[in-house]
């Protein structure tokens, strides 16, 4: 990987403890995805292919990090299997919705990035 990207996407993990301090949910609900799926609207994050490209993402955070995956390494992965619209930036935001509102037992592993 080109050191830009690895900087870019180390300040993506940045931004997205930074989503996960804004947007603190005490446990998943079924009403998470809905409030997920805002969280990103209001910063501006939208998928050209749609909601579902969003939920995706956000249900692979969790799975990834469920598995072991660090919240850096899912903002690479994110990055890469969304579509073309989502930024390294994006990603990072996404990793920090997705762990605040849709997998908050997984908050301590966004402090200190």
């Amino acid at each position: 990987m080109r050191p830009n990207k690895i900087r870019r996407l180390a300040a993506a993990a940045a931004l997205g403890a930074a989503a996960a301090a804004i947007w603190v949910a005490p446990e998943a609900k079924a009403d998470d995805v809905q409030t997920y799926l805002e969280v990103l609207e209001e910063r501006g994050i939208y998928a050209k292919s749609g909601e579902g490209t969003l939920v995706m993402a956000g249900q692979m955070v969790c799975n990834g990090i469920e598995n072991g995956y660090t919240p850096m390494q899912m903002a690479e992965k994110v990055y890469y299997a969304t579509d073309s619209s989502i930024t390294a930036g994006d990603a990072g935001y996404i990793v920090g919705a997705a762990v605040a509102g849709l997998c908050p037992e997984y908050l301590y592993l966004m402090e200190g990035n």
